[in-house]
């Protein structure tokens, strides 16, 4: 005699749901073992590595980062251990933290990486012939770098060569002659008559900064961020300047003399000027007058942008009291016009107004007009102080 039908029917569903049952156990402590093993950056079990791991918190590691070796002291390597309680057993164990071993590799890291230096060039005979090589660059590998440490302190492993990837430079002498670079496009020029020893060296040693430098198509230039630290211990001389009613000495003196005689030479090119302010009031080394850039780092910046579609190169050149820049790049056909700076205004004080206009016509058509303004205010109203870059 047959069961009935529904008895049957209920049998065959408890077994299917017994089944279903077991398999989701079974998936869920799957799952649980994964995250154990996964959860937490990094699991790396201690367990049977304790011994070891104990070894290594007792001494001092040596780091190897190309030419730089870097002594991980064993206090550092007992901050990089956590305790941790396992899943399954509920027993205490031992673990290596990649996040606090990448939090060390970060701290160390500035010591390390090193920014890629692009090649100089001069311009000769429609061709760039360099004169300051290019260096890659280099930069520690974070992730990959703590998984060397972190199997170093496993298996007690001393050195450990930590990995640092090279950064190839933008300008190399192989890419140089590639960019269209073949035109001389503009000219900019002052004359520093006048100017004592010291002022004259540091005209040289800011204008060397920009010499050969070469700017991207769409690049912005900051004249502050390529000049850096104005100290000592870039050559600088020190100038009298009198400030607080007193004579002291600041570095840097003339380093303006620079920054005016490239914004000559960006007006001339056509490029934008995205920031530029003349000084406080006249000074001789910057005639004519309206036709000037001062710069102070944190104060004000001379920028401009190369909107040439190429890329760019400026080279200086210092001959007898004159100092010059030229820009060359690839032919974009804009015509430049820039008219003599215009003085109105002028007081028996020194103080004065100018302006000069500039037109560019491009070479799709289009044609742009502007007037560049300068106010200058007495020297009088300036006995105590005055920009130590001038």
């Amino acid at each position: 005699m047959r069961p009935p039908r529904n008895k049957l029917l209920s049998v065959v569903y408890r077994l299917m749901f017994a089944g279903v049952f077991i398999f989701l156990l079974l998936w869920l402590g799957y799952g649980i073992y994964i995250y154990e093993l996964r959860s937490q950056r990094p699991i790396v079990s201690a367990k049977e590595f304790e011994p070891v791991l104990s070894e290594s918190k007792n001494q001092n590691f040596e780091l190897i980062a190309n030419d730089k070796t870097i002594k991980l002291k064993n206090k550092e390597v007992g901050e990089m251990l956590e305790e941790y309680i396992r899943f399954w057993t509920g027993k205490k164990d031992v673990r290596v933290s990649t996040d606090k071993v990448e939090d060390y590799l970060i701290s160390i890291a500035p010591n390390i990486n090193r920014e890629p230096v692009n090649a100089r060039f001069t311009f000769l005979n429609n061709r760039a012939e360099i004169f300051l090589a290019h260096s890659p660059g280099r930069r520690l590998n974070i992730d990959k770098s703590a998984a060397a440490i972190v199997d170093g302190l496993i298996e007690n492993k001393n050195p450990i060569s930590l990995i640092v990837d090279e950064i190839e430079p933008e300008i190399t002498l192989e890419k140089i002659n590639s960019l269209g670079i073949d035109t001389l496009l503009a000219t900019g020029t002052s004359d520093f008559a006048g100017s004592s020893a010291g002022r004259l060296l540091n005209i040289k040693i800011a204008s060397a900064k920009y010499n050969g430098l070469i700017l991207k198509p769409g690049e912005e230039f900051s004249f502050n961020n390529v000049l850096g630290e104005v100290e000592a211990t870039g050559g600088y001389a020190a100038e009298k300047v009198i400030k607080s009613g007193k004579l002291v000495y600041e570095y840097g003196g003339g380093i303006c003399q620079v920054s005016t005689t490239l914004f000559r030479a960006a007006i001339a090119a056509g490029f934008p000027i995205l920031e530029r302010r003349p000084h406080a009031f006249p000074v001789q080394y910057y005639n004519p007058q309206g036709f000037d850039a001062t710069i102070y780092p944190g104060v004000t910046d001379l920028r401009f942008k190369n909107d040439t579609g190429g890329y760019v190169i400026m080279q200086s050149a210092i001959s007898g009291t004159k100092i010059s820049f030229e820009i060359y790049g690839g032919k974009n056909n804009r015509i430049v016009q820039v008219s003599m700076p215009v003085l109105y205004d002028q007081a028996s004080d020194g103080s004065m107004k100018a302006y000069f206009t500039r037109a560019i016509s491009y070479a799709d058509g289009t044609k742009k007009e502007e007037r560049f303004n300068s106010i200058y205010r007495s020297p009088l109203l300036y006995p105590l102080e005055k920009n130590p870059l001038e």
